[in-house]
């Protein structure tokens, strides 16, 4: 099989699976992949409103709003076409060694592959399937589908089609984790490619849980040279609730050979930023809110600005731009080096331009994700980082673009008690 592989992987929020999960399925995928040229990894995602390409993973939006296991019943829809063929992978799938192997397995392309389910043999499973390009089979499962019956999909699919062969067919280094006898794989066997979790307890569950499996919590843990584990300098955090229509602008506008970290939540962006920070790889820090973004050269202006003058963190200039007026307005620093009482005065640094050396986090740690903070989180980080004795600098380059806009934080809580808290603040410092 020649040409780009294609993996694709479906998650939808609400049940088992995070994020995280995708990571880590997507870091075995690199990491353990031999050639050149690296695969396309697409995942699904019921909280993608639109398509976001992350370099090691693209992220599209997951439209069947449909239960459970139904939920893939997208992967058989004529929107895939454009992807086909693809290998599709559960997120509950330890990738023990290549997918490539698995790709090698495929002799011809035009065959519709699924599992065979471990406990009831001659029975369809889609842990992982096959999908060729233009398919009768595939395409007949789509057109005959009215909407979710039962608890899950595979029992529909049997009724639809069958496959042209099962993957047991083909290798015997498929395995399941939990063998119809009860007992759980406990060991991964030499000659294993990929191991099937299908249900509980997930990946996580055995890595971290009351039950350890130590093959388990070593696979989460492991980590890869260069492909997926490389030594990052920047790692650019997007801490958010929601897309309020900004998102794949400000992805767009990092450059590439950054590490970004999407990192969505119910919470305040200081909670969705610190639960983020550990996943951190670079060795400088910026976070990035979802309706902002990076000016041309930003990151390599800000690192040189931090090497040349010896700081730990630096400011610099920002774009205004007023979505209602389409104004914009260049700000500039008053100060460049502030301290502790400058900032009291008045706050002149601007939180779309800083960027920070991993060891500030290190030092002081993580963001104030109290409600008190709404509005002023990076006021009252830097006050800490300066009252650490921390060394701030700045760059006389535009460094972000920052939007108003009728929704912002700042317009949107109330202005007496902000004033209240922030006096609070201040006074705290002093």
């Amino acid at each position: 099989m020649g040409g780009i592989k294609t993996i694709v992987l479906v998650l939808k929020s609400g049940g088992d699976f995070k994020i995280r999960d995708v990571e880590l399925i997507a870091r075995h995928i690199n990491g353990k992949w031999q050639s050149k040229v690296r695969p396309r990894i697409i995942c699904l995602w019921d909280n993608a409103s639109q398509e976001y390409d992350l370099g090691n993973i693209k992220f599209i939006p997951l439209r069947t709003d449909q239960p459970g296991t139904w939920s893939r019943i997208q992967l058989y829809s004529p929107e895939m076409n454009i992807y086909r063929p693809f290998l599709y992978v559960d997120l509950d799938t330890a990738i023990i060694g290549s997918l490539e192997n698995i790709f090698t397995l495929i002799k011809d392309e035009t065959q519709f592959i699924t599992l065979e389910d471990f406990w009831q043999k001659g029975r369809i499973a889609t842990g992982v399937v096959w999908f060729p390009a233009n398919s009768e089979k595939v395409n007949k499962i789509w057109k005959e589908f009215q909407g979710a019956k039962g608890s899950r999909m595979d029992s529909y699919l049997r009724k639809v089609v069958q496959p042209d062969i099962y993957w047991q067919q083909l290798t015997t280094t498929i395995y399941d984790f939990k063998p119809k006898t009860g007992k759980l794989l406990t060991q991964v066997p030499t000659d294993a490619n990929l191991v099937c979790f299908h249900g509980r307890p997930r990946i996580f569950t055995a890595a971290e849980g009351s039950l350890v499996i130590d093959w388990v919590k070593n696979y989460t843990k492991q980590a890869f040279s260069r492909v997926m584990q490389e030594e990052y300098i920047v790692t650019v955090i997007i801490p958010y609730k929601e897309d309020r229509g900004w998102l794949k602008e400000a992805i767009d506008s990092i450059p590439e050979g950054v590490q970004i970290l999407l990192s969505q939540g119910a919470g305040n962006w200081p909670q969705n930023f610190n639960k983020a920070l550990p996943l951190a790889k670079g060795r400088y820090i910026k976070y990035l809110h979802e309706d902002d973004m990076l000016a041309p050269g930003c990151i390599e202006n800000s690192i040189h600005a931090i090497e040349e003058q010896g700081v730990d963190f630096i400011h610099g200039e920002a774009i205004v731009i007023d979505k209602s007026s389409k104004k914009r307005k260049n700000v500039r620093a008053s100060i460049a080096r502030p301290m502790v009482s400058d900032l009291l005065s008045k706050n002149i640094i601007h939180s779309a331009t800083l960027m920070y050396r991993k060891e500030v986090f290190e030092k002081v740690g993580g963001f104030n994700e109290s409600d008190k903070m709404k509005s002023f989180e990076e006021f009252e980080f830097n006050l800490r980082c300066l009252k650490a004795g921390l060394k701030i600098g700045y760059c006389n380059k535009v460094l972000g673009y920052y939007r108003r806009h009728s929704n912002q934080l700042i317009k949107t809580t109330d202005r007496k008690q902000r004033e209240v808290y922030r006096n609070e603040l201040i006074n705290s410092y002093k």
